[in-house]
């Protein structure tokens, strides 16, 4: 989608994302998907650690538990993500 053609607009951020990335040289927009696949990883990986609560949420009296089949999943969904990123030589 970074590839198609938009129309540059002062308003729309999007479009200004794919017009920026669209006057980079390759190596730029290699670095620049490099990037978002990071942000992307942490993101859902943090994600996973709030849900099986290995990671709490910052300034928060709520603490998450995540229960299958009545087993406490603590670190299991985060850990399970990164294990199969890593097996899968996916990890960014």
């Amino acid at each position: 989608m970074y590839e198609e053609e938009v129309s540059l607009s002062d308003i729309d951020l999007y479009s200004q994302a794919i017009h920026m990335y669209q006057q980079m040289d390759p190596e730029q927009q290699r670095l620049m998907m490099h990037i978002v696949e990071v942000v992307m990883v942490d993101t859902v990986s943090h994600v996973f650690g709030v849900i099986d609560g290995s990671s709490p949420l910052n300034d928060s009296d709520i603490e998450a538990k995540l229960l299958l089949d009545d087993i406490d999943t603590e670190g299991y969904l985060q850990d399970l993500f990164i294990g199969y990123l890593q097996e899968e030589d996916l990890y960014p």
